[in-house]
């Protein structure tokens, strides 16, 4: 195919041009490119032009090469700027792959901060269920204790004013005795009578 593409090249072109347009160096911008007359002035001052040549298939050849170079100079660009940006998208997931492995390390000590916590809370939960256990233990026999002893107080109660209504009823109060009129020392002679003596 690249033979027919040439030969056909060849006969449009008729005799060779041995122009001296030289190719665009990577970083030349297409502004450096010279229009279709600068071009064709330099030709002809500087290149080795035969006097067969027609002047419209030179024209055309010198625009062919002109067209070709801005082609080939913003393919270089566009291949430029692909490569920057596939550097840029390199780094960009270098830089992302870092920092997902680095979230991946903060999520899994969250992650066993999150089970320590889970484990001391359900420590927590398990000591208040027992204290409420004890508490509600506790109140069940303080109030059984209040309970006894009021039944207690209530009985020595009941027992004191039983004891009060006995004495009261049954027995009654005891009289003086009078020692002096039971004893009646101004009548006993202690002193025998002196005639008997």
């Amino acid at each position: 195919m690249e033979g027919k593409m040439n030969e056909k090249r060849k006969k449009s072109d008729g005799p060779e041009l041995d122009l001296c347009l030289k190719t665009p160096v990577e970083d030349e911008s297409i502004n450096k490119i010279p229009t279709l007359n600068e071009a064709i002035k330099f030709e002809l001052g500087h290149g080795n032009i035969g006097p067969n040549v027609d002047p419209k298939k030179f024209r055309r050849t010198i625009s062919n090469r002109l067209s070709a170079q801005r082609a080939r100079l913003k393919i270089s660009g566009y291949m430029t700027e692909l490569e920057q940006k596939f550097k840029d998208l390199r780094n960009t997931i270098a830089l992302v792959t870092q920092q997902i492995e680095t979230v991946k390390g903060e999520q899994k000590m969250l992650q066993l901060e999150n089970e320590l916590l889970q484990r001391q809370l359900d420590i927590v939960t398990e000591k208040s269920n027992l204290c409420t256990a004890q508490t509600e233990e506790m109140k069940l026999e303080l109030k059984g204790l209040k309970e006894l002893a009021k039944a207690k107080e209530e009985e020595q109660t009941r027992v004191k004013e039983q004891s009060t209504n006995s004495n009261n009823y049954e027995s009654e109060p005891e009289e003086e005795i009078d020692v002096d009129h039971y004893l009646n020392f101004d009548a006993i002679n202690f002193y025998p009578p002196k005639n008997d003596m």
